[in-house]
């Protein structure tokens, strides 16, 4: 297909890769613009010493059928790494595991939680079963529907305050980073559909790989900030600062696909319907702590949920090396603790050291004393890790995708308007793209029809 028609896409995260390689299938010629030197946003995957570190974004979850998709898409099968997960969860000193891949067996079995409250959990067993039609990733008017009361407030309500604190909480800040105090009912419910599956899948380059495989494939411009896009009804202008000055390009079209404040400041010709969506955003902070250890920790869970009513700080340890293969050499292990928002909120003024510190104390609570195994360690305070979804959030999300305007010229992609993370993002970068190639095309065969 003929490359004649050009595209701006202003951010090189996943949904602004995944916006430009559909853009360029679309028959556009795509530039993306991005800040930093590298592509992925919170995805980042770099190699220290013998590790590779993935340093954001952990896997690919079954779950991910577009992403996963992609992946196969892009020529990238040879690296694709399937594993089983196992997860646990600390409680009164002892490490509790799960095995998803007997999900029942697992409830009755364990003793992390009592009987009386498995009991009680039937009732949110029957209720995720009941909205499971409606837990996906593309029906938002039915997630506005459960979008009720706070995961803590269903719990406390409707359970007890064991299933509260062992499993509402953990549920939701382990995997979303997320305070049940305001987080949606309807989020713990997709996450319960969606989240606590019997296998996660990788690749053996890193979670990197599928953002690095679409940059070998468009036009990425590095260290490119851009500072403002303006839509004069023919063409996008897009100015940006590149080697110590101030330029500009047009386009045909163009995809905005950062995080909230970025678009806000540099699209002031921003409609409605984005900018009630986009200014009440927030985001929840999230401290990744990567621990490269000379001895291999001998638990065999993929993760450990921490149980915030006894680690208040940690939110999961992960066993890279359990991951996929070449995480770690043979013999060796590979720790992520992530560490709560509210953690990195009061410890701003600490150095990396001491946040290092802290991690590898937290992780002996789980895996044993490995102070003395540390070889390689890395550090990222993310500031935007992922966006809350309080109570109200999925209800806006709802009517906003009622009121998005296909004709537009500039349109968004982010992980904001749906299930956060790496394939909503994915997903959104499609979406976005599929809204541009309808509107130009739209455009131009207006245009020839009304020409002399």
């Amino acid at each position: 297909m003929s490359n004649d028609r050009t595209a701006a896409v202003i951010g090189g995260g996943m949904a602004g890769m995944a916006a430009a390689y559909r853009l360029q299938q679309a028959g556009f010629e795509p530039t993306v613009f991005e800040t930093r030197d590298r592509v992925g946003g919170r995805i980042w995957t770099v190699r220290k010493g013998d590790f590779l570190m993935d340093l954001g974004t952990a896997v690919y979850l079954g779950t991910y059928r577009d992403a996963i998709a992609m992946i196969h898409e892009v020529g990238l099968s040879d690296q694709f790494v399937e594993r089983e997960a196992t997860g646990a969860m600390l409680r009164d000193g002892k490490v509790h595991h799960f095995d998803y891949t007997t999900p029942l067996r697992t409830a009755l079995g364990t003793k992390a939680i009592s009987w009386p409250s498995k009991v009680k959990a039937l009732k949110l067993a029957a209720l995720t079963i009941r909205s499971r039609r409606g837990l996906g990733y593309d029906t938002y008017d039915a997630l506005a529907e459960l979008d009720t009361e706070t995961v803590r407030r269903y719990c406390r309500r409707e359970l007890n305050e064991e299933l509260l604190q062992y499993c509402g909480r953990p549920l939701v800040s382990g995997t979303w980073v997320a305070d049940d105090a305001e987080t949606s009912l309807a989020l713990m419910l997709w996450t319960i559909r969606n989240m606590l599956v019997p296998n996660v899948y990788n690749l053996t380059s890193g979670v990197i790989g599928l953002p690095n495989e679409l940059a070998r494939r468009v036009k990425v411009r590095y260290q490119h900030t851009v500072t403002n896009v303006s839509d004069d009804g023919a063409t996008v202008e897009v100015s940006f600062d590149a080697d110590a000055s101030e330029q500009s390009e047009r386009f045909d079209a163009c995809v905005i696909a950062t995080t909230a404040e970025p678009a806000l400041e540099i699209f002031p010709q921003m409609d409605d319907n984005h900018r009630d969506l986009y200014s009440t955003a927030r985001y929840r902070r999230l401290g990744s702590i990567c621990l490269g250890l000379s001895k291999r920790p001998t638990d065999p869970a993929t993760y450990v949920l921490g149980a915030l009513c006894e680690d208040p700080d940690t939110i999961a340890v992960i066993a890279d090396h359990h991951k996929a293969p070449g995480r770690a050499p043979e013999g060796k292990g590979l720790l992520t603790v992530l560490l709560t928002h509210e953690y990195l909120n009061r410890t701003d003024h600490l150095s990396d050291e001491e946040v290092i510190a802290y991690a590898i104390d937290r992780a002996s609570l789980y895996h044993g004393d490995i102070s003395g195994d540390v070889e390689e360690t890395m550090v990222v305070r993310w500031p935007e890790s992922v966006p809350a979804l309080g109570v109200g959030r999925f209800r806006q999300i709802a009517a906003f995708k009622h009121r998005l305007d296909y004709s537009a010229r500039v349109q968004f992609a982010s992980d904001l308007d749906r299930i956060p993370g790496l394939n909503g993002a994915l997903v959104s970068g499609q979406e976005a793209a599929g809204r541009i190639a309808g509107a130009v095309t739209t455009g131009a065969s207006a245009a020839a029809a009304t020409a002399p």
